[in-house]
């Protein structure tokens, strides 16, 4: 299989770009997310209308992932994130334009939010295709460990710069940073020069060939059959961390919004920690795979923990660990995909992955959520943390998953490759 090689210096200029653009753009969506969200909480204060928003925000990013992966295989990659986020401003525009004309129907939020998902589901995969055409296979581990310290940091500014826009100006004018920020993301992106990659795809074949081929990529593969497993069952047990934790605060801590804000801060402030210690330690890490295990068996003994919190003090010192976690995670995943797969499945393996974050949202919501009006958030922290304890280690059992981990030193420049296990 070849590979493109990256050599000199050239890529950390790239890289900066890149990252920077996109942390800007980021910052916009998180900021618009957020504020969409509180809108709709304050104005409806409704879990129905809530649990609406979520299906519109997760489901069309889920229907459109297997498409975008064959064309982030088979297309520029960089001109389907500029499309991608266009597609994003451009709704939002339109929306704020509506709101400040006065038509503020509830659907009309929801439509939207559709829309931003559709485009969020075309550029995720083509942002993690994108990175190794840029960043040498042996420091992606340490660029994706900036990139989620970066995420991290923008869940901790991104909620607090919401709530004073939104309470300070409004939906409407909130909506039109998501517009600049895109466009100077956009910007950046468009001066980032990508040598043009060849990709082993027959321009005549037809899309849902590709796509069917893709599946069968990763079913013929067992290293990667066992990872996406391994990340679908995993995932599928976040529902009451993830989600119901503010719950779980309003309950039995009290319903002041600081308590809330203090939750935030917490995982993002591990979160950024994280991924600072990611790239700082990312030359030593010889194997991916035992990391992210490591990570997730952490992140199982955190959320166990949690369960058992006597006082909101003791819930942050705890939130505060899992934070930090959940680069290894993250990180750990992305580059064995990006190191491990093929490059002309590498768009549509990450829409499947994709793909299972997404969905497993609304299907871990719809277990859990219904349950939480019935059974302490408290206990199904417990019951969900020992699942993910026991998932980890029973995968240490794999041995093509844990030899796919294996990454190279960062002195070295020859690509490996691991074989596919039938």
């Amino acid at each position: 299989m070849d590979k493109k090689q990256i050599s000199g210096n050239d890529w950390i200029n790239k890289c900066i770009f890149f990252l920077t653009g996109q942390t800007i753009s980021l910052f916009g969506s998180m900021l618009v997310q957020y504020a969409i969200g509180w809108h709709i909480t304050l104005s409806t204060k409704s879990g129905l209308m809530l649990t609406v928003f979520i299906i519109f925000g997760c489901v069309p990013q889920v229907l459109i992932s297997l498409f975008a992966g064959v064309w982030a295989d088979r297309f520029d990659r960089k001109l389907l994130i500029v499309i991608a986020d266009s597609a994003i401003a451009v709704s939002t525009l339109i929306l704020a334009i509506l709101l400040t004309f006065g038509f503020d129907n509830i659907w009309l939020l929801f439509i939207i939010s559709a829309i931003r998902s559709f485009g969020a589901g075309i550029q995720t995969p083509a942002v993690g295709a994108f990175l190794p055409d840029i960043v040498p296979e042996d420091k992606l581990m340490r660029v994706n460990g900036i990139n989620a310290s970066i995420q991290g940091a923008m869940m901790f500014i991104a909620p607090l710069a919401a709530g004073g826009l939104y309470g300070i100006m409004g939906l409407a004018s909130t909506l039109w940073v998501d517009v600049v920020t895109a466009v100077i993301g956009i910007s950046m992106l468009l001066l980032i020069k990508v040598d043009k990659v060849v990709k082993k795809i027959d321009e005549q074949s037809h899309v849902l060939r590709e796509m069917t081929s893709g599946i069968r990529y990763v079913f013929q593969t067992k290293w990667l059959r066992q990872f996406l497993g391994f990340y679908l069952i995993f995932t599928l047990v976040l529902g009451p961390v993830m989600v119901l934790t503010p719950l779980m605060v309003a309950r039995s801590f009290g319903d002041e919004a600081w308590r809330l804000v203090a939750h935030e801060v917490a995982f993002a402030t591990g979160m950024t920690a994280g991924g600072l210690a990611v790239g700082i330690l990312a030359k030593k890490i010889r194997n991916t795979a035992h990391m992210v295990i490591v990570a997730c068996i952490a992140f199982g003994i955190t959320t166990f923990a949690m369960g058992f919190s006597p006082n909101f003090w003791f819930y942050l010192g705890v939130m505060l660990p899992m934070g930090v976690t959940w680069p290894f995670i993250n990180s750990g995943s992305m580059t064995v995909f990006q190191t491990k797969v093929q490059p002309e499945f590498l768009g549509r393996v990450l829409s499947l992955v994709s793909i299972i974050i997404n969905a497993s949202v609304p299907l871990s919501m719809a277990i859990f959520g219904p349950m939480a009006d019935y059974v302490r958030v408290e206990t199904l922290l417990v019951i969900t943390g020992a699942v993910m304890i026991i998932i980890p280690i029973f995968m240490m059992r794999f041995k093509e998953m844990i030899a796919a981990g294996q990454q190279l030193p960062e002195d070295e420049t020859a690509v490996t490759e691991v074989d596919s296990v039938q």
